[in-house]
């Protein structure tokens, strides 16, 4: 196009010298707002958090929200939708200025008739293509069934690891170089199965974990370990009301066991009923574990390594202190050796809460007090909602939902270095400010921020929006701000004739990609910075 179009200019700037010249800007400031007016401006992340992207927005609920980076900074982002009935299951791939790369609304996995959901799983493999897991109906039942889709969007193979017949539930993935695992419950037991990159079966048979005890084991997560292997979290119980605690397997590359026993993450108390906590890799094969009990109600955490031994503190307590403050919802990121624990502190009635944070040594120390560092303090308005915590350059970042009263909540962020201390000037960020019903907030770490996703009921059902936090508490494209070549906080008209004007070789402000060059690529720049950008 620029081809021809530079090839017009020369029939018609039939001058030289200093007339040629005008005559070349007249037309390429013509041709370049031709271009705007022809061609729509794409979503992107947006600056402001009042506008958050909307990611689906189609008829019908969309819900369990789940997001996975991809490695030139876009994402993968997954749903449960009932646009048509069933919860279907749906995705879209962004590119990593948010612009959806398939069609809008995203594209139909799998065709489902279910009127309720159970939880499901997303990840990526080693060539970027996105595998997700999920319960399907199957001839005799329900099954569970592993789906790969390519970055164009092509459904590269489907795949039943379990056939109808049993009781099959929220199942769990997780991409090892170049296999994919999964985890599901099914009856009593907890069964596993690896694929291939073709989603041809590795394993004749599924390695199965069962209670010694003649309970049950239902799996909460899998994350990858060392030599293609997994570390694994179930919830292991003998009778429905009885005490259930979290413990703890590694399957090797060939299915068989790497620990003689189930490790037990919990050494006391008991999880409330229905809680499968997640857990995050310690980045050398094992796993660090976080969870609440419901006697006392407080938070604790444990490392527990490749070779499935605990660290030398055992289970450790995140955050004590004298009076009757009870904690919950611990969430972790790790920090190299170290980890941060967000949690929420409550009074013994739960009618107030509050946030804090705690951060613990390589060895299980707890480096910021007994208590912690409070981020929030502990009242009754407002009351807070979902977590995501992410770890970007600057430090650990923490997402969470803040409601001052029913269905008016909104979501904030906040960062801490290493000592505790909030690194941005303003101590928080507004990441969605209008204000709705909002849930499950999924967070992944990509550059220098994080992307997250949440349903959101802002025109009236649940739609799935989306929002880039940088790790210096800015929104939405890194690159967009500098778009804005005059400093009027609008990229506009006037930006772009910066661009026009500079069109060639130029070390200068209007050169935004900084590649020497002021030209296609800085002017595409502009088109996707377009409006406020502060």
């Amino acid at each position: 196009m620029l081809f021809f179009y530079r090839m017009d200019i020369s029939k018609q700037c039939n001058l030289v010298g200093i007339e040629q010249e005008l005559c070349h800007t007249l037309f390429m400031r013509i041709f370049v707002l031709s271009l705007l007016l022809c061609c729509p401006v794409l979503a992107q992340w947006p600056d402001s958090s009042e506008s958050n992207l909307a990611i689906c927005t189609s008829t019908g609920e969309q819900a369990i929200t789940k997001i996975i980076a991809t490695d030139d900074g876009g994402c993968y982002v997954s749903w449960f939708d009932n646009r048509s009935g069933g919860y279907d299951v749906y995705l879209q791939r962004l590119d990593t200025d948010g612009n959806p790369q398939w069609q809008e609304n995203g594209i139909l996995i799998a065709d489902r008739n279910y009127s309720s959901t159970m939880d499901y799983d997303l990840d990526i493999d080693s060539d970027g293509n996105a595998v997700v897991v999920y319960r399907r109906n199957v001839i005799g039942g329900d099954g569970i069934v592993v789906t790969s889709v390519s970055p164009s969007g092509e459904i590269r193979w489907n795949q039943t690891v379990q056939g109808g017949g049993t009781f099959v539930a929220s199942p769990v993935i997780c991409a090892v170089d170049t296999f994919v695992f999964v985890g599901w419950i099914t009856n009593n037991d907890s069964k596993f199965q690896k694929l291939n990159s073709s989603g041809s079966l590795q394993w004749k048979s599924a390695t199965v974990i069962s209670d010694p005890a003649g309970g049950y084991f239902l799996v909460s997560d899998v994350q990858p370990s060392i030599d293609e292997s997994i570390i694994l979290s179930g919830v292991q119980y003998v009778t429905f009301s009885g005490t259930k605690r979290l413990k703890a397997q590694r399957i090797l590359h060939d299915g068989s066991f790497a620990w003689l026993n189930q490790v037990e993450v919990m050494e006391s108390n008991s999880l409330q009923f229905g809680n499968f906590p997640d857990f995050i890799s310690d980045g050398n094969g094992g796993g660090f574990f976080t969870w609440y009990g419901v006697s006392p109600l407080q938070c604790y955490a444990t490392k527990i390594s490749a070779m499935g031994f605990k660290w030398f503190a055992g289970e450790v307590q995140v955050a004590s202190s004298l009076g009757s403050t009870e904690r919950t919802n611990p969430i972790a990121v790790r920090d190299g050796d170290e980890f941060v624990v967000f949690f929420r502190p409550q009074d013994n009635n739960q009618n107030n809460d509050g946030i804090s944070a705690q951060r613990f040594s390589e060895n299980g120390g707890l480096l910021w007090g007994n208590s912690g560092v409070e981020i929030q303090p502990t009242s009754n308005v407002p009351q807070y909602g979902s977590f995501a915590a992410g770890m970007t350059d600057e430090g650990a970042l923490l997402c969470f939902d803040e409601a001052p009263s029913w269905g008016t909540d909104v979501i904030n962020a906040v960062s801490l270095n290493g000592k505790g201390v909030p690194n941005w000037s303003s101590g928080f960020v507004s990441v969605a400010s209008t204000p709705s019903s909002k849930s499950r907030i999924a967070i992944d770490t990509t550059g220098d921020g994080v992307l997250i996703a949440w349903q959101d009921e802002r025109t009236g059902t649940n739609d799935i929006y989306g929002q880039r936090v940088n790790s210096d508490g800015t929104l939405g494209n890194a690159e967009s701000c500098m778009a804005d070549i005059d400093g009027d906080g609008f990229v506009g008209v006037s930006d772009l004739l910066f661009i026009i004007d500079a069109w060639g070789a130029c070390i200068c402000d209007a050169d935004i990609d900084s590649d020497g060059i002021v030209g296609v690529s800085d002017l595409l720049l502009i088109i996707d910075a377009w409006g406020a950008c502060i």
